[in-house]
């Protein structure tokens, strides 16, 4: 076994890398199954009280470097507390990004039943299915077993980079008899809206970003505490060093963002105030229009997803179901399906967070 493959092992054996969670196998019924069933009861499960924000959180991976002497194991365990540190911190932005950025969505919902918006759009839409679909119903608890009826549980949240709103359905139907308990059908069904586009960052945002920049870092006086630092080199008491600190994350931080103002691209942050403030715009008018959509698009794809009959080799791969002048329906990668507008990307897919280099010496991590 050569030296790279002793390092992935290890690395594995340290941080119980088993395997990537993955996506709960499709299960289709047979023809002759969903039609004992037809027309199947559905109950829609919604338990969430408010708009939730996929975060943007991707763990990064490790190249760990060893030096002179330092065993494999040893250096694993010190990389795998390394990349531990970083994947905290990589987790607690991604967790402020989508609060921050959420919450004026949330403001613009206040007053809005977005539970029934949603139930009631796709009760309306199964109606139109009279001969597959039956009763409808829609709790806030998933009940502990519902044999012969479809269960739909719905979750409904912003894409990681908030251009878009997703309604995410979890469908399933319990078999009976020698079926009893298991699951006859599974799938998860994902309604994307139109995606809100950010316009271009101009010469001028530049130049407004970085004179609002500059206003900001001078009101923090950070020339004073300069020069208080600068006028006792020798102080080494806390409170001295606890004043250079904040000097340098300040100098940092002021450096950061005249680089994201000079950049002809905007930030993530940026980029996501102006998206969420569209869908926040009116009340939140477009938020609520889309939440309303959401229904007619789970019950096309129900309706697909039921009759699909794909063939051998095709089960899970990726293909495209249905098309029209505005939107577009696909199996992707594990036989999920989403239903976005023309044109538009799945926006809830997540950039890979960089590689990090974890330094080991004999006396730990650098």
């Amino acid at each position: 076994m050569n030296r790279g493959v002793n390092w992935a092992v290890a690395m594995a054996a340290v941080m119980g890398l088993a395997g990537c969670a993955q996506q709960a196998q499709v299960i289709r019924p047979s023809a002759a199954q969903l039609h004992e069933l037809e027309p199947v009861s559905v109950v829609e499960v919604i338990d969430q009280d408010s708009l939730a924000a996929q975060d943007t959180f991707t763990a990064a991976s490790a190249n760990v470097i060893a030096g002179p002497g330092v065993p494999i194991m040893a250096a694993a365990a010190g990389g795998a507390l390394g990349m531990a540190i970083v994947n905290a911190e990589i987790k607690a932005e991604a967790k402020r990004f989508a609060e921050e950025h959420v919450q004026p969505l949330r403001a613009a919902l206040q007053g809005f039943d977005a539970r029934s918006a949603l139930s009631d759009s796709l009760r309306q839409a199964l109606i139109l299915q009279p001969a597959r679909f039956g009763d409808f119903k829609m709790v806030a608890t998933a009940p502990a077993s519902a044999p012969r009826r479809l269960l739909v549980k719905t979750t409904y949240s912003m894409t990681p980079d908030f251009s878009a709103l997703q309604v995410i359905s979890l469908v399933s139907i319990e078999g009976t008899g020698a079926d009893s308990g298991k699951p006859i059908y599974r799938n998860m069904l994902v309604y994307q809206s139109k995606r809100q586009v950010a316009p271009r960052k101009t010469a001028e945002d530049s130049k407004r970003m970085t004179a609002q920049e500059n206003q900001r870092y001078f009101a923090l006086h950070v020339d004073d505490d300069i020069a208080k630092a600068n006028a006792d080199l020798n102080r080494r008491d806390p409170e001295a060093a606890r004043l250079r600190t904040k000097i340098n994350q300040e100098q940092v931080e002021h450096r950061r963002r005249l680089a994201q103002a000079a950049s002809p691209i905007w930030d993530a942050d940026t980029r996501a105030q102006y998206l969420a403030g569209a869908w926040a715009a009116d009340h939140g008018e477009a938020l609520k229009a889309a939440m309303q959509a959401s229904g007619a698009e789970i019950a096309h794809m129900l309706q697909l997803d039921l009759a699909a009959q794909a063939t051998i080799g095709q089960v899970g791969k990726p293909r495209t179901v249905f098309t029209s002048d505005t939107r577009e329906i696909e199996y992707v990668d594990g036989g999920r399906m989403v239903s976005v507008a023309m044109g538009d990307g799945d926006a809830s897919l997540k950039k890979p967070s960089p590689t990090v280099t974890v330094p080991i010496s004999a006396a730990g991590v650098r």
